[in-house]
């Protein structure tokens, strides 16, 4: 049995879950596009690449991290990060696909929810 605590726990397995987010969406954008139901040309897989990065980023800057004194501002971000993704995502154009909007939202809010807890128990 691990000496992490469940807090620990659950912001290594958000850090791992951004960076293998990231690592699809970079890697295998259209894989990436296609289980999130959107049809995109290449100004979307570089976009979708582009929000891969950053994801990918951002969870390895918070393995990185562990026991810094900034831990709690870095998660905080990352957490609003995660709030403001899933405002944006909810709040898509009629011209974006149904399951894209609650495919997207749930991921963000879900990211967003864990790291909000996180940050609460920091």
């Amino acid at each position: 049995m691990s000496g992490k605590s469940q807090v620990d726990q659950l912001t290594d397995a958000i850090n791992f879950g951004a960076i293998g987010f990231g690592a699809v969406a970079v890697l295998a954008p259209r894989l990436f596009q296609g289980i999130y139901g959107l049809k995109g040309d290449g100004n979307l897989s570089a976009m979708s690449r582009l929000w891969g990065t950053r994801t990918a980023a951002i969870g390895a800057i918070g393995l990185l991290t562990r026991g810094a004194s900034n831990r709690r501002q870095l998660l905080t971000v990352g957490t609003a990060m995660s709030v403001v993704d899933a405002l944006v995502i909810a709040n898509a154009g009629p011209d974006v696909a149904m399951r894209s909007r609650i495919m997207g939202t749930a991921t963000a809010a879900s990211f967003a929810a864990a790291g909000a807890y996180v940050v609460s128990q920091s």
